[in-house]
């Protein structure tokens, strides 16, 4: 874990925005939720969500969430995370195309770009100053990703909750919407799927996008409904693209 001093001013510049504001959104306040990994500077990878999806009263955060990042995250040596639906099914197509290197330990940062729980992002603008403090929140993580932590690229937990939201506030560049089975090598997918048949036909999309020099891409809900032959062909995209980045 490293950190460097404009993170460390980040955080506390955070840390009391978050205890300023958490106790005055909605009837009892909002619970913070910022990091679930570690921090790393440089990461190869940024996973990103948009807000918890959890609805209770305040509960402040403690400063060393910033740096050691969730403690169920890491505990039992990190096999409590395989628990986690948002986890463990992206892991899990990673572990199927044979690349689970963006997804160890010291090559990824994983948090949510607003940092308050709510039980969804429409429940959040409508609390009084829920508005303005998404706002804030997506500045402070518009610092950090492109100033402070400069990840080699990000992926969106969500294309409409997250990718499309991030694009809004920050215009992305480049931006393509992609069917997976389009894109990959027939004889990539034929060595995946061959003891299976043919290799099958993605019915999800990705999106892709640069904002400012870093790729971004928006990926379906890793707790969504999506079938796991779609998320093999979403994992074997994410491959490829970062194999071009040297990750």
């Amino acid at each position: 874990m490293e950190t460097n001093e404009l993170y460390d001013v980040w955080v506390e510049n955070v840390f009391g925005f978050l205890k300023e504001t958490g106790p005055k959104l909605g009837n009892g306040g909002r619970c913070c939720s910022v990091f679930q990994s570690r921090i790393e500077i440089n990461p190869k990878v940024a996973f990103i969500g948009y807000n918890a999806h959890e609805d209770y009263g305040y509960v402040e955060i403690e400063k060393k969430r910033f740096y050691e990042g969730n403690t169920s995250f890491y505990a039992d040596n990190g096999k409590e995370r395989m628990k986690w639906r948002i986890w463990s099914r992206l892991y899990g197509a990673f572990n199927f195309v044979k690349y689970t290197k963006p997804m160890e330990d010291g090559n990824f940062v994983f948090f949510n770009a607003v940092y308050f729980g709510t039980s969804n992002i429409e429940a959040m603008k409508k609390l009084h100053n829920g508005t303005d403090a998404i706002n804030t929140c997506l500045n402070y993580t518009g610092e950090l990703i492109q100033d402070i932590i400069k990840p080699k690229c990000i992926v969106c937990f969500s294309i409409p909750e997250c990718f499309d939201k991030l694009n809004e506030k920050y215009t992305f560049q480049d931006i393509k919407t992609i069917k997976p089975s389009d894109v990959i090598n027939m004889d990539l997918q034929k060595e995946m799927w061959g003891k299976w048949g043919n290799p099958p036909i993605s019915k999800q999309i990705v999106k892709k996008g640069i904002w400012k020099s870093i790729p971004v891409y928006g990926i379906p809900h890793p707790s969504s409904s999506v079938g796991n032959d779609d998320w093999g062909l979403i994992a074997l995209y994410l491959r490829g693209e970062m194999e071009k980045l040297g990750i």
